[in-house]
C-alpha cells in the first residue's frame, strides 16, 4: 500500500491570507502615522511612579511633562514609536512571503511535477504526494467487520449499498456518499475505559477529509429525549475524549431528540464545516 510521503498542506493558503492581512495592517499603520503627533515620549521613572513628557525639540533631553488628563497624548505618542517600528518590520515579511510564494509557484511545483507526467508514465509511477483518487481508493479498499445485526435490529439500505440501523444513518451515509466524502460504517475502534481495559467501540461512521487526509468518528445520538440513552451517551463521549478524541478535532458528534428533528441541512454542514 503505498502512502503519502509528504502530505497535502494547505500552507500556501495560509502564506496567501497571512500577506493579505500584512498589506491591510501596513496601510493602517501608515494611516495611524499619518494623523499622530509630532514628537515622542519619554519615560522618567521615580520610587513610586512614572513621568510621562512630549519630547518634540530634537535634542532635547526634557520636554513637556504630560498630566494624568493628558494621558491620551502619551498613548498616542507611544503608539506612534511602535508603528515606525512596524513600518520598519512589515514590509520584510511582505518581501519575504512575496518571494517565497513565486520562487515555490505557490507551493504548487511538486504535485505539478506529476501532474506533467503521461498516462502511462502516471500508472508507473507513486508520486511524492497521492492524488486525491488514489488515497481515496486505498483508504476505501480497507475490510473490516462491523457489528453483528440482531433479529429485533433494523436494517435499512444506504445510496452506497451498505445496511444500517436507523433512518438518520441513513441521511448520513447518503450525504456523505453524494458529497464524495470517503467513509467507513461500524469501523471497530479500541477504546480504553482505564490504564487496564480496554473495550471496542462501533462508531456509526468514520470518514476521511481527503484534503487534508485528516480522519474523522462520526457518533449520532437520536434518542437524547431518553433519561437512560443520554445518560448512555455522555458516559461514551466522556470515553471518547478519555482517549483523545475530541469534538470538531477528530470526532463528530450530531443529536436529535423529541421534536428537534434530524435532516440533511444539518448534515451538509458538518460535512461542510470538518470533511471538504
Amino acid at each position: 500500500m503505498s502512502v503519502d510521503l509528504l502530505k497535502p498542506t494547505e500552507i500556501g493558503k495560509e502564506l496567501e491570507e497571512r500577506l493579505f492581512e500584512l498589506k491591510q495592517a501596513l496601510l493602517k499603520v501608515k494611516k495611524r502615522l499619518e494623523n499622530a503627533p509630532s514628537g515622542h515620549l519619554k519615560l522618567s521613572r521615580k520610587k513610586t511612579h512614572t513621568e510621562f513628557y512630549h519630547i518634540t525639540q530634537r535634542g532635547a533631553s526634557r520636554g513637556t511633562y504630560i498630566a494624568k488628563k493628558n494621558r491620551p497624548l502619551a498613548a498616542q505618542l507611544a503608539q506612534k514609536e511602535y508603528d515606525r517600528r512596524l513600518l520598519t518590520e512589515i514590509p520584510k515579511e511582505i518581501r519575504a512571503l512575496e518571494n517565497f510564494l513565486k520562487q515555490t509557484d505557490n507551493l504548487s511545483h511538486l504535485p505539478k511535477i506529476y501532474e506533467s507526467l503521461c498516462t502511462e508514465r502516471r500508472g508507473l509511477t507513486t508520486p511524492l504526494t497521492l492524488t486525491k483518487e488514489q488515497f481515496a481508493a486505498q483508504w476505501k479498499a480497507v475490510t473490516w467487520k462491523g457489528r453483528d445485526f440482531q433479529d429485533e435490529d433494523k436494517k435499512l439500505l444506504t445510496a452506497n449499498g451498505e445496511t444500517v440501523r436507523s433512518k438518520s444513518e441513513v441521511i448520513i451515509a447518503d450525504t456523505l456518499h453524494h458529497m464524495g466524502i470517503p467513509y467507513r460504517y461500524e469501523f471497530p475502534l479500541k477504546i480504553k475505559k482505564s490504564p487496564s481495559e480496554t473495550r471496542t467501540f462501533y462508531p456509526d461512521f468514520l470518514c476521511l477529509n481527503l484534503r487534508t487526509r485528516q480522519e474523522f468518528y462520526w457518533e449520532h445520538f437520536g434518542l437524547m429525549s431518553s433519561p437512560g440513552y443520554a445518560n448512555n451517551a455522555i458516559g461514551k463521549i466522556n470515553l471518547y475524549a478519555y482517549n483523545g478524541f475530541f469534538p470538531g478535532q477528530n470526532l463528530i458528534i450530531t443529536f436529535e431528540a423529541g421534536d428537534e428533528k434530524f435532516d440533511t441541512q444539518i448534515v451538509e454542514k458538518m460535512i461542510q464545516t470538518y470533511l471538504i
